[in-house]
């Protein structure tokens, strides 16, 4: 990386233990969400390829699966634990099915982007959250040529929409767990 380059790294969090895909009704997929909200890490889910922390400003969000994540990624210090990076909600409808618990959220998710609202944050607002995020990231890059992030799929992925919108260069992807997306700004 050149000395003037930026670069800013977002690492999806390690699998979570409880994501698991059985068939659930409504309830128990509701159930579902906030396990997975507070699920520990799998521990046979281990990164495949590792960005270096080494001079870095390193951001986690405040989700127990990133935090984890951050610590076992070897993140010695947290700069910052930053609210707007938490996920997206994932939404629940009270809806008459029994489906494998990722269909669920395809679904749900789906009549979220279409604006169903329900008892968690509006799509609008998680929205507003990325672009918030973005704008405090390009901040920080004033101050720090390298900032990592400890985040989420749907977090990272509306939030570097915002970042190459506002001039960053994608140089890699991946939604997967524990996958790396890399952002760069001469």
């Amino acid at each position: 990386m050149k000395t003037n380059q930026k670069e800013v790294v977002f690492i999806r969090h390690g699998k979570p233990l409880s994501a698991h895909n059985d068939k659930v009704n409504a309830a128990d997929y509701a159930k579902w969400v906030k396990d997975y909200d507070r699920s520990e890490l799998d521990p046979t889910s281990l990164p495949e390829e590792e960005a270096s922390l080494e001079d870095s400003y390193v951001i986690v969000s405040p989700l127990l699966r990133a935090q984890l994540s951050a610590k076992q990624y070897g993140a010695v210090t947290i700069n910052e634990t930053c609210h707007n990076l938490k996920e997206m909600d994932i939404p629940f409808y009270n809806i008459p099915l029994k489906l494998k618990a990722w269909h669920w959220v395809l679904l749900s998710r789906t009549l979220w982007f279409a604006g169903f609202k329900g008892d968690f944050e509006s799509f609008a607002h998680a929205k507003k959250r990325t672009v918030n995020l973005a704008q405090h990231i390009q901040t920080l890059s004033e101050a720090h040529n390298r900032i990592v992030l400890f985040g989420h799929g749907m977090t990272n992925y509306f939030t570097r929409k915002q970042l190459i919108k506002n001039g960053w260069q994608l140089q890699k992807k991946s939604g997967a767990f524990w996958g790396i997306t890399t952002l760069t700004k001469s």
